[in-house]
């Protein structure tokens, strides 16, 4: 008898069990062996491929001195063997840890320094130096492919609820990434409470958008996976008429998307409409604050399609809070709320002085307590007591949002109470870049902030220092050490600063008059001479 996950959605009269992480293509190889699992339109496979490719990649790991609880660090492309990668680190207990293939050289070498594994796997990227146990490439796929018989099988690792499944690396406020870790027991419990508004079944078809180091992957490929649906790996270029065209032709029931991509997708709005998606059933949005008038388009010309609003920090495992749009409004002008928590979660809202918030429309730092929220910062003890408290016995994070309770019960995202902001659905800490930024020479003082040109985010800087044509070097530097949707699209340089009421620089004055300079004379690079306004510059420029 095939039994069906436990988070599978509304199985009337089937029984379900619990299955180990190690096992995610179970139930397809059990239900449906031969049928297609996922594909990015290079590579397909089976669930019975899937099944037989991580038994395979995982006895290669344990024959190289992986074991339990063994960090394992993969740079990740956007790839149909990602998840094979994924279950094979769990069927031996190890744990999963993705990261962005794209990152420079020096910050990948300092992960990889930190995680201390004793293998590194790679889509494609080749070796840095003589590293040993690099496994990536053809060398993966010939390993994966290697037949599975009974010398090399052995025992699905059986995880207790605290083993860490996998970590995930965010923009840290120290100047260095925080490693996420998140614990079997959080990831099962968020399988089951988000299945509920996702509704995955087995014959659902999902279109996966999200880059493997970003935590959404797990939701978009792996949860639909687990449940014998099938994904469709994108990684083309994100162009509306593609990803729509895609969606189209793959007959996708399952859009999850951030608010970015879901605006590429929807361009105009004219080819969102019911007779060119007939098999969509699900639209989801979230990860940034998505323009109403994007979501009236998708609710008032798909009438039929459930469209979701979706919260969560990557410390309390991919999404929390949920908020289903019924009507479109063409009069609203602020976000949608972010909803209601999922099952198994809980939420405070505390004001500046860590009082609790018990009235509505009245705000406060949204705190998320219960099973979802992370183990801890990997190796960063004080930086997890920052934002980790108990209440009533509960376990509660910090998110950093500023939120309200609305009279109807749903939570109302307002804003940020410090410097991290998002851009394409990707976190990012401006602590971090200004913190690589006063590390180098030149640099005396620095302001930055997320601002909009021509409809767009940016994120804009001003160094102040004695040597402007030190513009070039810092620049390089950080190239050097940050990702590239990190880096700075507008410089600006100032000989002297605008000093506040209290003594400190005037940030916003100078961010104000960089953004207004570069509103009339476009450019990347401006220059404010002492007792001047900003003034275009080349990046070399004394």
């Amino acid at each position: 008898m095939t039994l069906f996950p436990r988070w599978a959605y509304q199985v009337e009269g089937e029984q379900t069990r619990d299955y180990q992480l190690g096992e995610l293509f179970a139930f397809g190889k059990q239900h449906s062996p031969q049928k297609l699992a996922i594909s990015d339109g290079k590579r397909s496979y089976t669930f019975s491929q899937l099944e037989e490719m991580a038994t395979s990649l995982a006895h290669w790991l344990s024959a190289k001195g992986v074991k339990a609880a063994t960090c394992v660090p993969v740079l990740a492309e956007k790839s149909a063997i990602m998840p094979v990668i994924a279950a094979a680190c769990w069927k031996i207990g190890a744990v999963y840890v993705p990261l962005d293939g794209q990152l420079p050289e020096a910050r990948i070498r300092k992960l990889l320094a930190r995680l201390a594994s004793p293998v590194v796997l790679a889509v494609s990227l080749p070796a840095l130096d003589n590293t040993t146990n690099w496994l990536s490439g053809d060398a993966l796929e010939a390993v994966c492919s290697q037949p599975v018989t009974t010398e090399n099988s052995y025992d699905v690792y059986q995880h207790a609820s605290d083993d860490t499944a996998y970590i995930i690396f965010t923009s840290g406020s120290t100047g260095e990434p925080k490693g996420v870790e998140i614990s079997v027991n959080s990831l099962k419990t968020y399988f089951c409470a988000h299945n509920q508004w996702l509704q995955f079944t087995p014959d659902s078809r999902v279109f996966s958008l999200s880059p493997f180091h970003f935590d959404v992957s797990i939701e978009d490929t792996l949860l639909p996976l687990s449940l014998g649906a099938f994904v469709w790996q994108f990684a083309s270029v994100h162009a509306g008429a593609i990803m729509r065209g895609i969606i189209i032709r793959e007959k996708i029931t399952h859009l999850i998307a951030v608010s970015t991509l879901l605006s590429l997708i929807t361009e105009n709005g004219n080819q969102i409409q019911a007779e060119n998606f007939p098999a969509l059933e699900m639209v989801m949005t979230g990860a940034e604050v998505c323009d109403p008038k994007i979501i009236n388009v998708w609710k008032q010309n798909l009438p039929s399609v459930r469209l979701i609003n979706a919260y969560g920090p990557t410390e309390t495992t991919i999404v929390c809070c949920c908020y289903e749009i019924a009507q479109p409004d063409a009069q609203r002008t602020i976000s949608w709320p972010i909803g209601v928590p999922l099952a198994h979660v809980s939420y405070l809202l505390v004001d500046e002085n860590q009082q609790i918030q018990q009235g509505t429309d009245i705000t406060g730092e949204l705190c998320i307590g219960g099973e979802l929220v992370m183990k801890g910062y990997l190796g960063q003890p004080q930086e997890t007591q920052k934002v980790i408290f108990e209440h009533q016995g509960v376990r509660y994070y910090r998110t950093g949002d500023i939120c309200l309770r609305q009279a109807d019960g749903n939570i109302l995202y307002v804003g940020r109470r410090d410097d991290e902001v998002k851009i394409a659905g990707r976190r990012i800490h401006l602590g971090e870049i200004r913190q690589k930024c006063l590390a180098t020479n030149g640099a005396q003082r620095v302001a930055i902030r997320k601002v909009q040109l021509e409809g767009k985010d940016h994120i804009a800087m001003v160094i102040t220092g004695e040597e402007s044509g030190e513009l070039a070097n810092i620049e390089s530097a950080l190239a050097a050490e940050l990702p590239r949707y990190m880096l700075p699209t507008l410089w600006g340089w100032a000989e002297e600063v605008n000093l506040s009421a209290n003594g400190k620089t005037d940030e916003k004055l100078l961010l104000d008059q960089l953004v207004e300079a570069a509103n009339q004379q476009p450019s990347r690079y401006f220059i404010r001479r002492q007792g001047g306004s900003f003034t275009p510059m080349n990046r070399g420029d004394a």
